[in-house]
């Protein structure tokens, strides 16, 4: 029976599909006209112009009397599942909500031409669509609404903006998409507002039942309250390739991903430069205290770069959740973000704020994060009962901290397995606090020339007074120290008689001679000098040949079985410090000379830079192409060195340098 009612309705659906149309809209004045429509199944020409008393602004009431049952607005019929909407490129000022039909596809970027959505002109970016189709709020009005459970509903190519929600708590004011076969992609939304101060409300858009948003660009928004830029609350949502920058809220700048998040996932997007102005979450805010998650919370590939908590925690990202649901951040990097949350032993976390949840940081760069007046430069974690922390084959560098943790702040327990931890500044590298229950356990990491705020002298990790009583607050293991000052790991012995750290198969600098002797255990080692790595003086800590870290570290069952590398640690003969020994390792230097003497390199401000030493009188011409093949950037230069005048977003640039002799094109790295 259940198979003969599923062919019935996949017949259903073949029916009226075969029915669909494709609407084509356009109007007499700021737009063209449809002068192509042989390739188009079933055509309809919808001109504004000539419906709804001639007024073009209110494409909204075109959309609403086509979802009636005789529609009166021009020709066609009832929207039925399978229809598309096709709009030529110009701006439609809206005077009240365009409401889809489920499973009625709405496309934009149209010049009139074009006989397939393939056919639409576009720059590099999905959204950068030639002839741009602009849907306009008028600053009265929520843009879109879209919601299918059962049939593909795709909304494509549109431009919204200048929308705004200030009746309801459950409305994005650009777009509430919802359904698991909605999908919104290839828009843009901008300049959009809410004034709701729910954490159910976007300024830009909200996704409800499992939608998808991917590859667009979410700029600029606002919110009173939360998710200035997207918001999900429902189950199996998905944020893919978006560039979600420069939005503003009180909570979650960029996104939140609020109440009920099983299987939420956020992928590949770039977040950036988005502010939230009291509260927490810069970047990106997770709370979902309420339910236990069948599926994890996945937050993988993306950027978060120059985000800001002004008064709040978590520059980068902040999350909390309920005991039980697991949240995975893979493969992330975080620069530049900023905690301006007063002093605290529990809040800062410059890149990233946890708190209650199962969290695994794997893979990820947390670099020159900062918290203004706290603790925790790069992440912070706070007490999180039954719950576990574990920072996986990740590196950390120029993080900065007012007080403590310029790379660490645990006030709840963690796990560091396979990090690389170098040039953060602060009062300390990383800090445990001796609260009960409290533990950080460090295993395989490198912690190198990390500087006090002063810049005088080198530091190292504080635990704070672990006594007796609550036992010893960390334990260290295959752990290399490097100009981590007198004392690499400082246990304060206030309150009188402490418990000291397990400290085993580590080695130590000549300066780690004044450590208590309780670390004098015969697995560690006492000569690991700037010969121990690669090249130390220019913070490359793999190990160099010789090196007494190798083979001298002992294997950890059950955490891992490859290096920060992803190179395999052979079982009983792990090395000490973030990495194997590779006989085959070669540093690439990021500034590259041929034979002409030029070269190319990124300099310290993260710019593309061109040192050539050419003839007085030769010509040379500078391209950036990014990886597709496009252009970005054509300029001249002269025989010297040279910056070019545009800043690149973070990723992989061929420059081709051309003079009269010689062509050299060389790959630069952005981060």
């Amino acid at each position: 029976m259940k198979k003969l009612i599923t062919l019935i309705f996949v017949g259903l659906a073949l029916s009226l599909s075969s029915f669909a149309s494709t609407y084509l809209i356009y109007k007499s004045s700021g737009g063209g006209t449809w002068t192509n429509t042989g390739g188009i199944a079933s055509p309809v020409l919808v001109n504004l112009s000539t419906i709804n008393g001639g007024n073009e602004a209110s494409l909204n009431a075109w959309f609403a009397d086509r979802s009636l049952a005789t529609p009166t607005m021009g020709g066609g019929s009832k929207f039925v599942p399978g229809d598309q909407v096709w709009i030529i490129g110009g701006t439609y000022v809206l005077t009240d909500t365009v409401k889809l039909s489920d499973g009625v596809s709405l496309y934009g970027g149209f010049l009139g031409t074009e006989s397939a959505l393939s056919g639409r002109a576009k720059g590099t970016n999905a959204w950068d669509f030639t002839n741009e189709t602009i849907l306009d709020g008028n600053a009265a009005t929520v843009g879109l609404l879209g919601d299918s459970t059962t049939v593909a509903t795709i909304i494509d190519g549109l431009s919204i903006q200048n929308c705004k929600n200030s009746t309801s708590g459950v409305l994005g004011a650009a777009a509430k998409i919802s359904g698991i076969t909605t999908i919104m992609q290839n828009c843009i939304i901008k300049n959009c507002t809410t004034t709701m101060t729910t954490a159910t409300s976007a300024g830009g858009i909200v996704l409800l039942g499992g939608a998808t948003l991917k590859d667009c660009y979410i700029h600029d928004n606002t919110t009173s309250g939360y998710g200035a830029g997207v918001t999900t609350f429902s189950n199996g949502c998905k944020i893919n390739g978006c560039k979600i920058t420069n939005n503003t809220g009180v909570w979650g700048g960029g996104v939140c991903l609020y109440s009920t998040t099983s299987g939420v996932t956020v992928s590949n997007c770039d977040i950036s430069n988005n502010t939230t102005t009291t509260k927490s979450g810069g970047g990106l805010l997770l709370y979902s205290t309420a339910v236990i998650n069948a599926d994890s919370i996945t937050i993988s590939n993306c950027t978060f770069n120059s985000n800001k908590s002004t008064a709040g925690s978590g520059g980068g990202l902040y999350a909390s959740t309920k005991i039980g649901n697991i949240v995975n951040v893979s493969n992330c990097t975080f620069t530049s973000n900023t905690s301006g949350v007063g002093k605290s032993t529990t809040a800062g976390g410059g890149g990233l704020w946890t708190g209650v949840g199962t969290y695994h940081i794997n893979n990820c760069t947390f670099e020159n994060n900062t918290t203004t007046a706290s603790s925790g430069g790069a992440i912070m974690v706070t007490p999180n009962p039954s719950g576990s922390v574990t920072i996986s084959s990740s590196k950390f560098t120029g993080n900065s901290s007012f007080i403590h943790g310029s790379a660490f702040m645990f006030t709840g327990s963690a796990k560091a397995n396979n990090c690389l931890i170098y040039g953060n500044i602060g009062g300390n590298s990383a800090y445990v606090s001796a609260n009960a229950g409290i533990h950080g356990t460090f295993n395989n990491c490198t912690f190198a020339s990390n500087p006090n705020t002063a810049g005088t002298a080198y530091v190292g990790i504080y635990l704070s007074t672990p006594t007796v009583a609550n036992g010893s607050n960390a334990d260290f293991t295959n752990c290399l120290f490097y100009n981590g000052g007198a004392k690499p790991i400082n246990v304060d012995p206030a309150g009188g008689v402490v418990t000291y750290p397990t400290v085993t198969y580590c080695g130590f600098d000549t300066t780690a001679t004044a450590m208590d002797t309780t670390y004098k255990d015969a697995s560690n080692i006492f000569n690991v000098y700037a010969s121990t790595y690669f090249n130390a003086a220019n913070n490359d800590f793999h190990l160099a040949v010789g090196s007494p870290a190798i083979d001298a570290g002992t294997s950890i069952d059950n955490e891992y079985s490859t290096d920060l590398a992803g190179h395999n640690r052979p079982y009983g003969y792990y090395d000490m410090g973030a990495y194997e020994y590779d006989a085959t390792y070669t540093n690439i230097p990021e500034a590259k000379k041929d034979q002409n003497d030029v070269t190319v390199y990124r300099n310290s401000d993260n710019m593309i830079a061109i040192n050539c030493n050419a003839d007085a009188n030769a010509k040379i011409s500078v391209s950036v192409y990014n990886l597709t093949g496009a252009k970005l950037l054509t300029q001249q230069i002269t025989n010297s060195t040279t910056v070019l005048n545009k800043e690149f977003g973070s990723g992989i640039y061929l420059v081709c340098v051309q003079s009269d002799k010689k062509t050299i094109v060389q790959k630069i790295m952005i981060k």
